[in-house]
């Protein structure tokens, strides 16, 4: 018998039989994550690599902890847990994983604190492909619902808005389209939680302010009132450096002003028309508005804004025949303000139609826009007779100065009188040089109305013989360029 068992293995070896078939592929583990959240994952990109997985956008703590290594073979050097109150942990893991393999499920120290970050060290072997290490964890986690921001963003300004595109991003926020300065900045975070890495702000002058604001983000939240420096100058861009939390979404960052408050004044329509009125419903949007023949003629318009800033892009007047008129405005209007009082070229004054093309600005309401305009009725505000001319003036910047010189044969005066047109001014300052002695400062109410005049003056003494008179005025804000004029008597 054991001869044939013999002969037997030696026959089946010979050549002319088949081989014997190979073992099946063993299957890989398959990794059940039931129950385990997964802290991040990082590549292994080069022979030795470091990198951090931060954990604290995670609230609660964590009973077991496991590393899995997929794509390649991987050699584990260091493994280091630090945790909210800055201890460390360093558990013993098995230095070499093949692919597919874990860790066993180690636990986590009695008391542990909630966990900040992990800091891994790691090589790929040599021969094999770029591996992929995950952290998960396992235990008593309790993540909090992002909080949706409750914040009141009455009064501010969304100056920009930018998505975090990648691990590190770096993004620019320009803001030379809104007027005026800010007093105060504020960034929010959406969509997702988010690591702010830098935030610059850069001025109109070159100057640049580097705020200390919180680096971590939860999803929803919003940082302090960041308060800009004291002689500030309007903002040009804003300059952010940000990531996305691994394990995380792609975040969004809004940064928002608060403007310096700038009281307006109120627009008196005694004496204007209002021909009608149109809210702006979309992001750009196009209205008209008829008005009748019976409506009559008018001399000038001004244009009113209301409940919300808006961007003005076109804006025509078709009279009653010719081609349509284009004035020239500025584009940006803010709640509550007026243009200057536009007036008409040529003799007609009959208005068919008025057309817009404009838009509500990102971050503000739906915006109404109002036409006014002033009848063609005669008659002055200024009833001139026996009243002569000694100059008029423009008032061409925010504050301006100018000199009138009166020629010495216009003979001597009694009374002064000063006439404002075209749109509000504020006097600073007013002047009068006579023919001998010191100046005569006399006392007027600051603030003039489009189409006013000042009250009587009386010059004083025997010499009423004007060298030249000295204003210092301005524009009111929201307001156009005032004409000032001086009638003597």
């Amino acid at each position: 018998m054991l001869f044939l068992l013999a002969f037997t293995g030696s026959a089946l070896a010979q050549p002319g039989y088949p081989p014997a078939p190979a073992p099946p592929p063993q299957p890989k583990a398959v990794w059940d994550s039931r129950g385990w959240t997964m802290l991040g994952e990082q590549t292994v990109s080069g022979g030795v690599d470091s990198d951090t997985i931060r954990v604290g956008r995670y609230q609660g703590k964590f009973d077991k902890l496991q590393v899995v290594v997929l794509d390649s073979d991987l050699e584990l050097l260091g493994f280091t847990i630090t945790y909210a109150d800055g201890t460390r942990y360093d558990p013993k893991l098995a230095q070499f994983f093949k692919e597919g393999q874990r860790t066993r499920a180690f636990d986590m120290p009695p008391a542990a604190p909630v966990i900040d970050h992990i800091d891994l060290r790691y090589r790929n072997l040599p021969g094999g492909g770029r591996a992929r290490v995950q952290v998960w964890a396992k235990g008593n986690i309790t993540v909090t619902p992002p909080p949706k921001p409750v914040w009141d963003s009455t009064g501010w300004q969304m100056l920009g808005e930018q998505q975090v595109s990648g691990g590190v991003d770096h993004d620019t926020i320009r803001v030379p389209r809104y007027e005026g300065k800010f007093a105060k900045l504020q960034l929010v975070a959406l969509d997702s939680d988010l690591e702010l890495l830098g935030f610059t702000i850069v001025f109109a002058d070159g100057t640049r302010y580097d705020p200390k604001v919180t680096h971590f983000f939860k999803e929803g939240q919003r940082t302090r009132a960041i308060n800009m420096p004291p002689q500030i100058q309007q903002i040009d861009h804003i300059d952010l450096r940000y990531r996305n939390l691994p394990g995380g979404g792609r975040a969004r960052v809004q940064v928002w002003g608060q403007k310096i408050a700038v009281a307006e004044p109120a627009w008196d329509p005694k004496g204007w028309v209002l021909l009608g009125e149109r809210t702006i419903d979309g992001r750009i949007d196009h209205d008209r508005i008829d008005v009748p023949k019976r409506a009559g003629k008018f001399t000038k318009l001004t244009i009113v804004a209301l409940d919300s800033d808006f961007e003005l892009i076109d804006f025509s007047v078709q009279f009653g025949r010719g081609a349509p008129w284009h004035p020239s405005l500025r584009h940006l209007f803010k709640e509550g303000q007026r243009t200057r009082a536009i007036d008409f070229p040529g003799d007609e004054r009959t208005i068919k139609a008025i057309d817009f093309k404009y838009a509500n600005l990102r971050g503000g309401g739906r915006a109404r826009i109002q036409v006014w305009a002033k009848p063609d009725v005669a008659g002055s505000v200024f009833d001139s007779r026996g009243w002569t001319l000694l100059g008029e003036r423009t008032v061409d910047g925010n504050v301006d100065h100018d000199r009138i010189e009166v020629a010495r044969y216009e003979g001597k005066f009694r009374k002064l009188s000063i006439v404002v047109l075209d749109s509000d001014l504020q006097l600073l300052d007013f002047d009068v040089k006579m023919g001998r002695g010191p100046s005569f400062h006399p006392s007027l109410r600051h603030q003039f109305k489009e189409g006013s005049r000042s009250r009587v003056i009386d010059l004083p003494g025997d010499d009423r013989v004007i060298k030249w008179i000295d204003l210092k005025y301005k524009n009111v804000a929201g307001g156009g360029r005032a004409k000032i004029q001086v009638w003597a008597k």
